[in-house]
C-alpha cells in the first residue's frame, strides 16, 4: 500500500512539474523577455553524483594510510596502480602500464607505461616517477607490496619503460602491482609538497581532491587531463557520511543521494521492490573465520580445535545472523579466488564444511583430549554487530559441549591491540582474503612471521610450501602446491571459516555504467546519468 501511495505521489509530482514547466514556457514566450529561447530546452545535465557512505575517509595518504574499505572506495578514484585487477573475472589488465614482461628466469619485470598519462599537478607520469613511488611504498607500513623487489638496482630505460629487478622469482608481484596502496604519483609533486599527503594532489586518477569536511563529506572533481577521453562523465562526486544503516537507503529513496554504499541487510527487500532503485550485489573474496590462540593450551591440541569446529552449525548461524547477506563459507577461501579448492571445478575440490555439525563427535574429541567436562574461554568478537551476533550464537553452541564462553566485545583499535600485539585472547573472529587477488596473500596468513598470523601457527613445512608456491612459474604446479597448503590448514583445523562477505550497494535507476572494482572500490569514472 505504501508503495502504491509513493507511486501515486510521484505521478502527481510529474504532472505538477509538467504544468509548471508549461506555465513558465508560456510566460517566457508571452512576456517577451530579452533572453527567451537562449537556454537548452532539455535543461542542464546533472553533473554531481552524491553517494551516502557509512564512514568518513581516514586520511588522504594513498600508500601509508588506512586500508579500510570505506577509505579505499574514495582514494581509488584519485590514485591508480600500474595494473588493474578486474572484478569479478579476477584478470590482471593494463591500467597505467600498457604492458609488462618477465625475462626468462623471472628475475626482471619490464614495465611499459601508456602514453599521455598526466599527474594532477600538471606533470607527465614517467618511469622515474614509478620507481620513486615504489621506493616510497617500501618505506611505508605496507612494505609487503614490494616484497622481493630489488628497488636499489631497478632502473628506468626511457621515459615510459622501467625494469623492476627481483631478488628471486616471485609470481605474486603482478598482483601486488594491482594492490590499492601500490599507486603511482609525481616525484616532483611529492618533493615540492614535502611528502605531506594532506596538502598534495599528485595522483593520476579520473578525479582530483575537492573539499573535505571531516566527519561530514568528501568531494572529488573530475580531472580534465585524464588519459581516457570522455572520462569521467560525471564531473563532481560528493561522499556524504551517514553512519546509520537505514538512513543511507532512505537518502536514495527520497532523492537526497544517488547511491549508497553498504546497503543494510534489513533494507534489501525494500530496495529490491523499488522500481526506481537498482540493487548491486557481488560476493567479495573475504571469508570471516573463527580461530584460536594456538600458543596456549588447550588450543594447541588439534582435537580441541576440531571439537569446536564440529560444534559450529555454519549454515544455521548464517540463517540467524546475516539478514540474507553473503553466504555460509564454502571453503577455506571463497571459490572466486583462483586456486581455491572450494571451486567445484578444481581438481583438488574439497567439500566444506570438513567438520560437519555433530555435537556427539565434538564431545568425543573433547574427552579424548582430556576435557570431558569442557573448559572456560574468552571469545573476542570485536565491534561489528554481525560478528557479535555470531559470537552469541556460537557461545550457545559451545555451551552444549561444556565449553563456557565469555564474550569480549571491544572497539576496533583495542581489539586489534589485544589480538595482534598482546595475543591476549582464546578464540576470536577475523577476516581472511586474497586482498590483491592472488592466493599467496591468503597463504601468508599461515606463514610463521606474517602480521596476519594472529593465531600463532608455526610450521617450517608450511613456510616452505608457501615459498615454493610463490616462486613456481608453472601454473599447474603452483595450483597443486596451493591446494596442498589449503588441505593442510583444514586437516589441522587452524581456522574455521564461517561466512563469505558480500558487497551490496544501491543506486537510482537513472545512474548508468556502474562497475565495481577490486578491493570493493566502485569505479566511478564509468558512471553517467541517463
Amino acid at each position: 500500500m505504501k508503495k502504491e501511495k509513493r507511486c501515486y505521489e510521484k505521478k502527481l509530482l510529474r504532472i505538477f512539474s509538467s504544468v509548471l514547466c508549461l506555465c513558465m514556457l508560456t510566460t517566457a514566450c508571452g512576456g517577451g523577455t530579452e533572453d527567451a529561447g537562449n537556454g537548452d530546452d532539455g535543461g542542464e545535465a546533472k553533473d554531481t553524483l552524491t553517494i551516502a557512505v557509512q564512514a568518513d575517509m581516514a586520511d588522504k595518504d594513498p600508500i601509508n594510510g588506512s586500508s579500510t574499505n570505506d577509505t579505499l572506495k574514495i582514494k581509488a578514484n584519485v590514485y591508480e596502480t600500474l595494473i588493474e585487477r578486474t572484478v569479478p573475472e579476477g584478470e590482471y589488465k593494463p591500467l597505467l602500464a600498457e604492458s609488462w614482461e618477465f625475462n626468462d628466469d623471472a628475475t626482471e619485470l619490464t614495465m611499459t607505461l601508456r602514453e599521455g598519462v598526466m599527474c594532477h599537478n600538471g606533470e607527465p607520469l614517467t618511469a622515474e616517477d614509478c620507481l620513486f613511488s615504489l621506493r616510497c611504498l617500501r618505506e611505508s607500513s605496507n612494505t609487503s607490496v614490494t616484497d622481493h623487489m630489488d628497488l636499489e638496482n631497478s632502473y628506468a630505460v626511457d621515459e615510459r619503460t622501467f625494469v623492476i629487478v627481483m631478488d628471486e622469482p616471485y609470481m605474486p608481484v603482478i598482483a601486488n602491482l594491482s594492490f590499492p596502496t601500490c599507486v603511482m604519483f609525481s616525484q616532483k609533486g611529492y618533493e615540492e609538497g614535502n611528502g605531506d599527503w594532506a596538502n598534495m594532489d599528485i595522483g593520476t586518477g579520473p578525479y582530483t581532491w575537492g573539499e573535505w569536511s571531516i566527519g561530514s563529506s568528501v568531494s572529488l572533481v573530475g580531472f580534465d587531463d585524464y588519459y581516457v577521453e570522455g572520462q569521467p562523465a560525471i564531473k563532481n562526486v560528493e561522499f556524504r557520511v551517514i553512519s546509520e544503516d537505514g538512513n543511507r537507503y532512505i537518502e536514495v529513496e527520497t532523492g537526497g543521494a544517488d547511491m549508497c554504499y553498504n546497503l543494510s541487510g534489513v533494507d534489501i527487500e525494500a530496495a529490491e521492490a523499488n522500481s526506481d532503485v537498482v540493487v548491486f550485489r557481488e560476493y567479495t573474496t573475504d571469508n570471516c573465520y573463527l580461530s584460536f590462540n594456538l600458543r596456549n593450551s588447550p588450543f594447541d591440541d588439534v582435537r580441541v580445535r576440531q571439537a569446536i569446529a564440529y560444534a559450529l552449525d555454519i549454515d544455521g548461524a548464517w540463517e540467524v545472523c546475516m539478514d540474507g547477506v553473503g553466504q555460509p563459507a564454502e571453503g577455506l577461501l571463497p571459490s572466486n579466488i583462483p586456486d581455491s579448492i572450494a571451486d567445484v571445478d578444481s581438481p583438488y575440490h574439497v567439500d566444506y564444511p570438513v567438520y560437519e555439525y555433530n555435537l556427539e563427535k565434538a564431545k568425543e574429541l573433547l574427552a579424548e583430549a582430556g576435557y570431558p567436562d569442557g573448559f572456560s574461554c574468552r571469545y573476542h568478537v570485536g565491534h561489528m554487530a554481525v560478528r557479535q551476533a555470531y559470537g552469541e550464537f556460537f557461545a550457545n553452541a559451545l555451551g552444549q559441549i561444556g565449553i563456557d564462553v565469555e564474550i569480549v566485545a571491544l572497539d576496533a583499535a583495542t581489539n586489534s591491540q589485544a589480538l595482534k600485539v598482546e595475543h591476549n585472547f582464546d578464540i576470536y573472529t577475523w577476516g581472511i582474503s586474497a586482498t590483491n587477488g592472488d592466493i599467496d596473500y591468503a597463504n601468508r596468513f599461515f606463514y610463521t612471521d606474517n602480521a596476519n598470523n594472529i593465531f600463532g601457527y608455526s610450521d617450517p613445512e608450511m613456510d616452505a610450501l608457501i615459498d615454493a608456491a610463490a616462486m613456481e612459474a608453472d601454473s599447474a604446479k603452483r595450483s597443486e602446491l596451493n591446494a596442498e597448503i589449503q588441505q593442510k590448514v583444514l586437516d589441522e583445523c587452524v581456522i574455521v571459516p564461517i561466512y563469505q562477505q558480500e558487497d551490496i550497494h544501491c543506486y537510482t535507476s537513472d545512474l548508468q555504467g556502474f562497475r565495481n572494482g577490486a578491493f570493493q572500490a566502485p569505479l566511478l569514472k564509468y558512471c553517467y546519468f541517463a
